[in-house]
């Protein structure tokens, strides 16, 4: 009985952890993206549209790959996926 409270007890810490990293990459990767947006600092000086997109796409793959920890599912494949947006990241800061 006190294995499976302690159990309970590190799951319930482990998923407030979890949905505390998936809030903070929000705030840190999606409000700033609006804010920036808002106030007009993204311009095509600064990030084409293609580099938003790998952006928000790395959000999205983030916040899912948060989702598989919680549920402790494989997360291989989105790891690769979120590499591979990160490489093409890297590409097209490199081609500016």
């Amino acid at each position: 009985m006190l294995k499976t409270f302690w159990g309970i007890i590190w799951r319930k810490m482990d998923k407030q952890y979890l949905h505390e990293k998936l809030a903070g990459l929000r705030n840190k990767y999606v409000e700033s993206a609006n804010e920036e947006t808002t106030v007009g600092l993204l311009d095509e000086a600064k990030m084409n549209k293609k580099m938003l997109r790998i952006k928000k796409k790395l959000v999205n793959l983030e916040m899912e790959r948060c989702q598989k920890m919680i549920e402790h599912r494989d997360l291989s494949k989105i790891d690769q996926k979120i590499s591979a947006q990160k490489e093409l990241f890297k590409e097209c800061c490199q081609q500016r």
